[in-house]
């Protein structure tokens, strides 16, 4: 905690302290200019460094979000990241190591440019133009921004994985909800494109261990298998990181190149039909909001239609982003009938399966999907394998 607000204040508490222990006639109280010049150095090179005495031991400082929470198995995890990284370097050429995360969501305005949230550095403008922006907060609607990030296998350990193909792409969020069998879907998209037919027959995949990436959850299992079996892998490897630890994470590192692209940025969905801005007034939350749709498809149509600029908006500066020379590159997110055909692929190994039931109570009812994990997949609490 800091010390005290503000000069002011340090002075005020000095005040107090004193007049409780002495006769407060006989306490004489510096300026507030006089107790600044105490302070510590902040910068001892500038020309007002000569003002300073050093006699208090205080500073000014800014405060660093850099506490990292620890957890019990952080050494364990971060081995067998290791461990991960080294099998790719020993069949570096059968094995396609892709990391992915998601990013925070990305506010878009209603009748006023609203700002993206992202912290703002300095961008380049015309003299003239202003670069103002209504506040981030309060906003219904909003995109997820999601990367997938195709690492360059290294000839060793102990060189750089932060080098590849970056694949972005922003999510409705309310109707094109984080799930693990979209980004599975995503992922296999992407590895077609990227690898185009010659996808190789090992596939590494590291994320940060969230909701719909935690190996022990049987909806991500589930994901992962129909994966294994669309891509015709002959071994798929999806590991986490530790609680906590996602900045352990290579896509993390990515963000802040998104960033970039953000920054500054304002952005306003467009006017929708009359009685979809009626009925859309009248909604507050994102569960509100879908369950209206449910019952109202054109409501539905017209707010997929009126975010549809704000995304090729972002698509195109996405586009102009660039790690180590390599572009990123903008796809498209995985809708309810490709996600739908994804997952029918596992039908060949238990057509009980559904897509809305997939908590691990139900899978370990399923006879046939067991008999097919205890074979072919090996499940630990930070690694899920299929073979």
């Amino acid at each position: 905690m800091p010390l005290a607000i503000s000069i002011r204040d340090l002075r005020e508490i000095i005040t107090k302290r004193l007049n409780e222990k002495l006769i407060p006639e006989t306490v004489l109280i510096p300026s507030e200019e006089w107790i600044r010049l105490q302070f510590q150095l902040t910068n001892p090179i500038t020309e007002s460094a000569k003002q300073y005495t050093g006699r208090f031991n205080i500073k000014f400082m800014v405060q660093v979000r850099q506490l990292r929470k620890d957890h019990p198995d952080t050494h364990y995890c971060a081995a067998l990241f290791r461990y991960l990284r080294e099998f790719a370097i020993l069949y570096q050429q059968y094995v396609s190591f892709i990391c992915a995360d998601d990013k925070h969501k990305v506010s878009i305005g209603e009748g006023i440019n609203t700002s993206t949230g992202v912290r703002n550095r300095k961008t380049i403008v015309f003299q003239e133009t202003p670069l103002v922006a209504c506040n981030h907060d309060f906003t219904k609607l909003s995109l997820t921004p999601s990367v997938i990030f195709f690492c360059n296998i290294p000839q060793s350990i102990e060189d750089s994985f932060y080098s590849g193909k970056v694949f972005v792409s922003f999510k409705d969020t309310v109707f094109q909800p984080s799930s693990a069998i979209r980004h599975t879907t995503e992922f296999y998209n992407a590895i077609f494109t990227h690898h185009l037919n010659n996808i190789p027959p090992i596939l590494c995949l590291y994320t940060d261990g969230g909701p719909d990436h935690r190996t022990i959850f049987g909806s991500v299992q589930i994901s992962l298998i129909c994966l294994f079996l669309h891509g015709n892998f002959d071994m798929l490897i999806a590991m986490r990181t530790a609680p906590h630890h996602s900045w352990t994470n290579p896509a993390e590192r990515i963000m802040s190149i998104l960033n970039l692209g953000l920054q500054g940025v304002a952005l306003v969905r467009d006017t929708m039909r009359p009685e979809s801005e009626t009925a859309f007034a009248k909604l507050d939350t994102l569960d509100e909001i879908r369950a209206a749709a449910k019952t109202n498809e054109t409501l539905q149509s017209d707010l997929c239609k009126c975010i549809t600029r704000v995304q090729q908006i972002l698509e195109g500066r996405t586009e102009r982003l660039v790690l180590h020379d390599e572009s990123f590159q903008y796809y498209d997110p995985a809708d309810k009938t490709m996600i739908d055909e994804f997952f029918n692929i596992i039908l060949l190994i238990d057509r009980t399966l559904k897509i809305s039931e997939t908590t691990s109570d139900i899978l370990s009812k399923k006879t046939q999907l067991q008999q097919f994990m205890k074979t072919h997949c090996r499940q630990r609490q930070y690694v899920f394998q299929a073979s």
